[in-house]
C-alpha cells in the first residue's frame, strides 16, 4: 500500500500542475468578461435564480467537456510515456508490480484529477453566476436569491456531477482504456487501428453485409455513459419543457434521488459486467506489455 501511495504521488507531482492550470484559467477568462463584457438574457430578464443555475451549470458543463478531451488526449500517450522517457529500466527495477503501477497511472489520471478539475469547475460556475446576477439583477439581485433554495441544489448538483464522472469513466472504459492498451502495444498507431477497427469496421458491417450490431453496441454504450454523466431519468427527462425538479428543493431532491438510484441500478447489468471484462482486459494487455520491458 505504501508503494501504490508513493506511485500516486509521482502521477499527482508530474500532472498537477496542467489539471490546475487546466481548472483555473477559463475562470481566469470568464471574470473579467462578465464583469466588462455585455450580459444579455432576452427581452425578459430571468429571475436571479434562473440566471445563477443557467451560468453555474452552462460554466461547469463546459469545464466538464474540457476535461473529458484532456482525458481522451492524454490517455493513450500515459500507456507509452515510461518508454518514451527511458526510464522503463529504472521503474522495472523497483520492488512494484505492473499492475500497481498501472492501477496509479489509472486511478491518478482518469479519475482523481479530473475529479480535482470537476471541483474547481463548480466553484468556478459559483463565482460565475454570482457575477452574472450582480451583471442582470444589480445587487438586488443578490438580496432576491433564495438561498435555502440554491445552495442545496448546488450541494446536491455537485455530488450527483462528481459521481456521473466516476461512472460515466466506467462506461467509457473500453474506449479509454482499449486505446491505451492499443497504444502501449501499437504505439502511435494504436488509436488508428482502434478507430478503424471500431468505426470503420462497424460501417462496413452495416453498408456491405447489413449488420448493425456492432454500430448498435457502440451507440448504446455512450447512450448509458450519457445517463451515468448526466441526471436525465435515464432518457425520460425533458429539459426543453419539463422544469419540475426546480420548483423546490424536495422535489430537486427527490428527482436526484431517483435519478442516483437509476444511475447505481444501471451497473447490476449484463451491460456492465461485459464493460467490466473489456476493462479487466484491456488492463492485462498493458500488464503483459510492462512485463515486456
Amino acid at each position: 500500500m505504501q508503494t501504490f501511495k508513493t506511485l500516486l504521488l509521482r502521477e499527482w507531482m508530474q500532472h498537477r500542475f496542467g489539471w490546475l492550470l487546466l481548472g483555473s484559467i477559463p475562470l481566469a477568462i470568464m471574470v473579467p468578461l462578465l464583469t466588462i463584457g455585455t450580459v444579455e438574457m432576452g427581452d425578459k430578464a430571468p429571475t436571479p435564480l434562473m440566471v445563477a443555475l443557467t451560468f453555474a451549470a452552462g460554466y461547469t458543463f463546459f469545464l466538464m467537456v474540457l476535461i473529458g478531451g484532456s482525458v481522451a488526449i492524454q490517455a493513450p500517450g500515459l500507456a507509452r510515456r515510461d518508454r518514451q522517457d527511458r526510464s522503463i529500466e529504472f521503474w522495472l527495477s523497483l520492488p512494484n508490480s505492473h499492475s500497481g503501477s498501472i492501477g496509479a497511472t489509472l486511478l491518478m489520471n482518469l479519475w482523481l484529477l479530473p475529479l480535482m478539475a470537476l471541483g474547481l469547475a463548480i466553484a468556478g460556475g459559483v463565482v460565475s453566476a454570482l457575477i452574472a446576477v450582480l451583471r442582470v439583477h444589480g445587487l438586488d439581485g443578490l438580496t432576491e436569491m433564495p438561498w435555502g433554495t440554491l445552495l442545496p441544489m448546488w450541494l446536491m448538483s455537485a455530488g450527483r456531477t462528481a459521481l456521473g464522472m466516476v461512472l460515466g469513466t466506467l462506461w467509457l472504459g473500453p474506449f479509454v482504456i482499449g486505446a491505451m492498451a492499443a497504444s502501449a502495444w501499437l504505439k502511435r498507431w494504436g488509436v488508428a487501428a482502434m478507430v478503424a477497427v471500431l468505426g470503420l469496421g462497424g460501417v462496413i458491417l452495416a453498408k456491405v453485409y447489413h449488420q448493425t450490431w456492432l454500430i448498435d453496441v457502440l451507440s448504446d454504450q455512450f447512450e448509458h455513459a450519457g445517463w451515468a454523466f448526466m441526471p436525465t431519468l435515464q432518457g425520460a427527462h425533458d429539459f426543453d419543457n419539463d422544469l419540475g425538479p426546480l420548483d423546490s428543493v424536495a422535489s430537486f431532491g427527490h428527482w436526484m434521488l431517483q435519478d442516483t438510484g437509476l444511475a447505481i441500478g444501471d451497473l447490476f447489468t449484463p451491460r456492465f459486467a461485459a464493460t467490466l471484462l473489456v476493462i479487466a482486459g484491456c488492463f492485462g494487455l498493458m500488464v503483459l506489455r510492462r512485463a515486456r520491458g
